[in-house]
């Protein structure tokens, strides 16, 4: 029987294609028993290119017209945006009137489509690669996306954790939350801390050991360092003082309070891109990778757990 096992961590890809395909690489690259991807998996802005006939196409891009010509240009665009975890749709010039004309058709019926679509091609995909290498793929929903999308989180290697109590390779336990605190943004999946705390302790409650458990939650624990964000005004911009943007801890008092009672030895958060790093709370280490889907870089942990040791060493790698 082994003593070590592997684990590979990430949060927050945003819909970026690099990233999520560099996370499956990850299973090979570190030879991980299972990889995670701890909550906001879907893109945050869309890209809607209007077909102009004549493989003639049109879009409005960082604040300007560009006009592509032919299949091409068309297609190196769109990867290009993926990468960055933008959707693109090519979509006539009718339709895309009727979108500009009716806003709310873009978020009720054409982001929730294109997110899913997204969801599916990444999940067959990872069924296929994990098959081969026998690796699990723990995944579940983050603050930001849609809770439709939980359903196609299913496979024979991709497995949507969120709520269980999940076993790992080695005889630990994980339990997973990918709601958070409330945010200025309304974003799909909030909850107040009272209502957060009590999901995570009917979890928590759950488990044979805690003190052997990785407490898998989106959200960082308040004040720990790991929770820092921007101060924002009241039209959601940046505060500027004379020391430059101001900054404030935005975590959950829920999960620190989790953290200082149950005294897993691991948790595994996100949320907050601008903020990794490691703190310890309790004999508790937590650990948020950050993010920066956005240039298509992938940020994550690389876990070893010992029957014997328990959390036997960890790094924050990015690439």
């Amino acid at each position: 029987m082994r003593d070590e096992y592997r684990l590979f961590y990430v949060a927050d890809i945003h819909g970026s294609e690099r990233c999520f395909r560099k996370w499956l690489n990850a299973a090979s690259v570190y030879q991980a028993d299972a990889i995670l991807i701890g909550g906001d998996i879907s893109g945050k802005l869309i890209l809607p290119i209007t077909d102009l006939g004549g493989q003639r196409y049109r879009c409005e891009l960082y604040g300007r017209v560009v006009d592509l010509d032919g299949k091409e240009d068309l297609a190196r665009l769109c990867h290009q945006q993926r990468v960055a975890g933008r959707y693109v749709v090519v979509l006539s010039p009718d339709e895309k009137q009727d979108y500009d004309e009716n806003p709310q058709k873009v978020s009720k019926e054409l982001w929730p489509r294109v997110a899913a679509d997204s969801v599916r091609a990444w999940v067959d995909l990872a069924e296929e690669r994990l098959a081969v290498l026998g690796t699990s793929a723990f995944v579940m929903l983050g603050n930001d996306d849609f809770p439709e999308l939980a359903d196609l989180l299913v496979g024979n290697h991709v497995a949507n954790v969120e709520g269980e109590v999940t076993e790992l390779p080695g005889g630990f336990e994980m339990i997973s939350l990918g709601y958070s605190n409330r945010t200025p943004w309304d974003t799909p999946r909030e909850l107040d801390e009272d209502d957060l705390a009590k999901h995570i302790k009917s979890m928590a409650e759950r488990l044979r050991d805690p003190t052997r458990a990785v407490f898998n939650l989106h959200c960082p624990p308040y004040q720990s360092g790991l929770d820092e964000a921007p101060i924002l005004d009241a039209d959601f911009r940046p505060k500027a003082g004379d020391g430059g943007i101001g900054t404030a801890p935005v975590g959950s008092t829920a999960v620190r309070t989790a953290l200082e009672t149950y005294q897993p030895m691991l948790g595994l958060h996100g949320h907050i891109h601008e903020c990794p790093g490691s703190a310890k709370i309790g004999r508790t280490l937590a650990i948020n990778p950050g993010s920066d889907y956005g240039d298509g870089i992938l940020r994550g942990a690389v876990l070893t757990l010992s029957r014997k040791k328990g959390l036997r060493s960890w790094q924050l790698i990015q690439g």
